[in-house]
């Protein structure tokens, strides 16, 4: 694999590292943002959630927008409203603004979570796609660890111009940084080739394809898509991706992207401070909360040696049952008061490890290489949006329900859901290890 690939796969990548620290910013800013403007549970619920809830219709649009005016471009849109997020919520004077500028940036983080796994699987060499896919997932976990690290030095920093009034203004604004380098780096980064034969620039896909593959491969790779569109026809209304053609892989697209939300991953990354502030373990709750990005980084390293060598599905059983059980196991030592061991801690870490090196390595690889040619645009853009759907209703409800029914209830439901999530996999995701986008479609019209 030419270097070149992994370069401009890492550069779309980067919209997951800003997905990643816009969505775990938040954690560290709850305990300021609810005493700054009086908020209750169902308050914090929605100022979490704002930026889940912006994702539906950015996730849900970003297919269609991307097959119209180009990966390329709408990835550039993405990294202007990064920028606009970051200091409208940085300098929002009012609960109302904070949630407004918090839902703009869900809009960039759906749009960027459709459109980094479009890109990148479609510039990937088959045998690698599974390791370049993971580029997203990488990028996002790093984006975790740094919003958990930016918030650890700059509520420890004592510098003169922070106080217990602003400290949060800077955790959310420093989002800016990262999102002017994405804009200036998407500038020297291709149009995906196969979005450009589809647009019937053949010449410009094959110049592309030239950069990627050896000279030999690449004219085959673009006799091999332009003669996949043929078979299948350029034009797609959206309602097609529900045609009885299309309609059973879109469903497992979509039910799969859901559930993944649903394995509880993101009420430890967006309430981790209020989930260790409730336990009894020495230390400082931010810092704590830095280890569970650490170790969710270290566990998706992992996954890029086992993901193109297990393969999908596999991955994805062994994780549900390994996170099935460190739910029930939190759930227990919150049930009997338990709460000064060390093994909440590890339970949890072992959770996040387990998410990261099976659900979370695999989430933003399938939903951009289960579906043909025709529909990946817009059959990835409903699947996310159903991945961010079931997002927003987790995050705003995670802390109603462990204030509401407690904690050992809402973790024993997060578990049952995970043990629920085996059967799921095991009768309907399809093994897609090794092969080409054009051979897929084959696959699902076996099940």
């Amino acid at each position: 694999m030419k270097k070149y690939t992994i370069l401009i796969a890492a550069v779309a990548a980067i919209g997951g590292l800003l997905f990643g620290f816009d969505t775990a910013v938040i954690a560290g800013t709850l305990p300021a943002l609810r005493s700054f403007f009086k908020l209750d549970d169902a308050a914090i619920g929605l100022v979490v959630a704002a930026a889940s809830i912006g994702c539906i219709p950015g996730a849900l649009f970003a297919g269609n927008l991307a097959n119209r005016y180009g990966r390329k471009l709408m990835m550039l849109v993405t990294a202007v409203l990064y920028v606009i997020a970051a200091v409208g919520s940085g300098i929002a004077g009012s609960f109302e603004q904070l949630v407004a500028y918090r839902f703009i940036g869900g809009l960039a983080i759906g749009m960027a979570s459709t459109l980094a796994p479009i890109y990148i699987s479609e510039v990937a060499p088959a045998e690698f796609r599974g390791r370049l896919g993971m580029s997203q997932q990488l990028a996002i976990v790093l984006g975790i660890l740094l919003a958990f690290i930016s918030n650890y030095v700059i509520d420890s920093a004592g510098w003169s111009f922070l106080s217990p009034e602003n400290t949060w203004r800077y955790m959310l604004a420093a989002a800016v940084i990262p999102s002017v380098i994405f804009f200036v780096l998407l500038l020297l980064v291709p149009e995906s080739p196969r979005w450009l034969i589809q647009r019937e620039r053949h010449e410009h896909a094959h110049r592309i394809f030239g950069r990627i593959y050896e000279p030999s491969k690449a004219k085959d790779e673009l006799e091999s898509v332009k003669a996949d569109l043929a078979s299948s026809g350029h034009g797609l209304r959206f309602m097609e991706i529900f045609s009885a053609k299309y309609r059973k892989v879109v469903l497992i697209g979509v039910v799969f992207a859901a559930i993944a939300q649903l394995t509880g991953i993101n009420i430890i990354f967006y309430y981790a401070p209020l989930i260790f502030e409730k336990t009894h373990v020495g230390g400082s709750v931010l810092f704590q909360t830095v280890l569970t990005g650490v170790v969710n980084l270290i566990f998706t390293i992992v996954a890029f040696w086992l993901i193109d060598r297990l393969g999908r599905k596999k991955l994805l059983l062994i994780g549900s049952a390994v996170m099935g059980i460190c739910m029930m196991v939190v759930g227990v030592l919150f049930y009997t008061d338990k709460l000064d061991s060390y093994l909440v801690l590890a339970a949890i870490f072992v959770y996040i490890a387990a998410f990261a090196c099976t659900w979370g390595a695999v989430l933003w690889v399938y939903v951009a290489e289960i579906f043909s040619n025709k529909i990946r645009g817009s059959a990835t853009s409903f699947a996310i949006f159903g991945n961010w759907t079931a997002n927003a209703i987790v995050s705003w409800t995670f802390p109603i329900m462990l204030n509401g029914l407690g904690a050992p209830v809402t973790f024993f439901t997060y578990g049952v859901i995970n043990f629920l999530m085996i059967v799921f996999v095991a009768k309907y995701v399809f093994e897609t290890k090794g092969v080409a986008l054009e051979k897929v479609e084959a696959l699902y019209e076996r099940l």
